[in-house]
């Protein structure tokens, strides 16, 4: 429970954070200032997604005790990776290339890039060994320290490099304060084998690349607006892109950081067909999550445009969420419904050529394709791009259907779905923006809550519910008898 909070926490302050940066900086900064901070995330995942992959998979409490060479093994990892990055970087500036994009912003990108890998990998080896309160107060401290300094950059001095400094910054202060709880006192560097590394590299590797795809077409639309429009329009896309991805994407990575975690255990103490069947009811709920959302966003999004985006994006901020919304449903139960079945398989090859496929389908249509170039088209692209990598990822895992939600399953949600919708539609366009969006948000989740209680989601729902009750009176009972 713990975890899931601190990803609401979390999902909160950088909604609010990435408002804030845009309303501050405005659109052609924000623009610039975004193509910078995708390339930053982009070079993150392709230098260090694969040890933050390998630690929630190998590295627990057992192997830290018995076998201190796969700490040494990822600790090796990543300091290769941040020299080999810095080295590049100062190459090319001692080169004389700049990108297009300024000395100042290469090294604050190289900078953020680093010093995300830090965070992230410091993250993982804390959920690897379930130290949820570490693990909330690293990401909290963090996001608080980015909120802070960030905005407060954007503010005083407007320049998006500074801003994207204060992004390492906090980063990098709030790892070191926590750097204890990760500390391995029995592993060093030297205990590093070139054949422990081998290992997390095949795993992770075709994992990264495939993350590596889908972000290199985020950035590709960016840098594609920017350069047959202007920053200001690709400013506008890129705000809608960031909070429609960021909004579903850290709801599922909330369920998943939890019940992966749950899945890799049950596969390992009670064998392939208990896993499977773990992934399965893990799937139902991350779907319904996904599902509600994202028909909740859809609904209250004139609200929601009303209310939070800034003045200058709101021309755009509707229509262009309404067409990535669903595009990026479909992105996110692939990731998080999907994904774990290779993962659990090590089939982690299959992601790669869906990612490849969307990468290519989406580049293909925008640097070839017969469109008027505006946001709008740019977005649509993007949002089909992301659909039809989400059907070749089903194709793909169809050998493994036992991991699948039930088809009984997939109906609950669908038939609340379509109730929940019909409820909030017409609640869209009340006024004050505030009151529709509170009454669609409540609307929504009692419908949707109430149909998959009735007919009992994934066969889990009522016990659970059950169980959460019969908890709070024994508290109850305790508090009396204590009294």
């Amino acid at each position: 429970m713990l975890i899931i909070l601190t990803f609401i926490l979390n999902a909160g302050l950088n909604f609010l954070l990435g408002l804030c940066v845009a309303a501050v900086l405005g659109p052609e900064a924000y623009g610039r200032f975004s193509i910078a901070l995708m390339t930053a995330t982009l070079t993150t995942t392709l230098v260090f997604d694969w040890l933050r992959l390998s630690a929630t998979r190998y590295y627990n409490e057992q192997t830290r005790a018995a076998a201190p060479d796969l700490r040494a093994a990822l600790d090796a990892g990543y300091v290769s990776g941040a020299l080999i990055l810095a080295t590049l970087a100062a190459t090319a500036l001692l080169l004389g290339r700049d990108f297009g994009m300024g000395r100042e912003m290469v090294i604050a990108t190289v900078v953020v890039a680093i010093a995300n890998g830090f965070f992230e990998f410091f993250a993982a080896l804390l959920r690897a060994r379930f130290h949820n309160l570490g693990y909330s107060s690293l990401v909290i401290l963090k996001n608080v320290l980015a909120f802070a300094a960030m905005v407060g950059a954007a503010y005083f001095f407007h320049d998006p490099a500074l801003v994207m400094a204060m992004a390492a910054a906090s980063a990098v202060i709030a790892t070191l304060a926590l750097w204890r709880q990760t500390a391995d006192p029995h592993s060093r560097l030297p205990q590093a084998s070139r054949g422990q590394i081998a290992v997390y590299l095949r795993y992770g590797a075709p994992i990264v690349i495939g993350n590596f795809f889908y972000q290199t077409v985020v950035l590709a639309n960016r840098g594609f607006a920017a350069a047959h429009l202007d920053f200001a329009a690709a400013g506008k896309l890129s705000l809608a892109t960031d909070m429609t991805m960021r909004l579903m994407l850290v709801a599922g990575a909330a369920l998943d950081i939890l019940l992966f975690q749950i899945a890799v255990h049950r596969r390992a103490t009670a064998g392939a067909e208990a896993g499977a069947a773990q992934v399965s009811r893990n799937s139902a709920l991350i779907l319904a999550a996904l599902t509600l959302l994202c028909l909740g966003y859809i609904a209250g999004l004139p609200a929601f445009t009303a209310l939070v985006a800034p003045k200058k994006f709101r021309d755009t901020f509707e229509p262009l969420s309404l067409i990535l919304a669903p595009g990026v449903a479909l992105f996110c139960i692939g990731q998080f419904c999907l994904n774990p079945i290779v993962q659990l398989e090590n089939r982690t090859g299959l992601t790669l050529i869906a990612a490849a496929a969307t990468a290519a389908l989406d580049l293909g249509v925008i640097w070839f394709g017969p469109f008027q170039v505006s946001i709008i088209s740019l977005a649509a692209i993007h949002a089909a791009s992301l659909a039809a990598g989400f059907v070749l990822m089903i194709a793909l895992t169809f050998p493994w259907r036992a991991y699948w939600p039930r088809a009984s399953d997939v109906g609950v949600i669908a038939l609340a779905g379509a109730a929940a919708l019909a409820v909030m539609w017409p609640l869209r366009h009340i006024n004050p923006p505030l009151v529709a969006l509170v009454l669609v948000a409540f609307a929504g989740a009692s419908v949707f809550g109430g149909v998959i209680y009735l007919l009992d989601l994934g066969g889990v729902v009522r016990g659970a519910a059950a169980k959460a009750l019969a908890r709070r009176r024994q508290r109850r009972v305790a508090q009396a008898q204590g009294l």
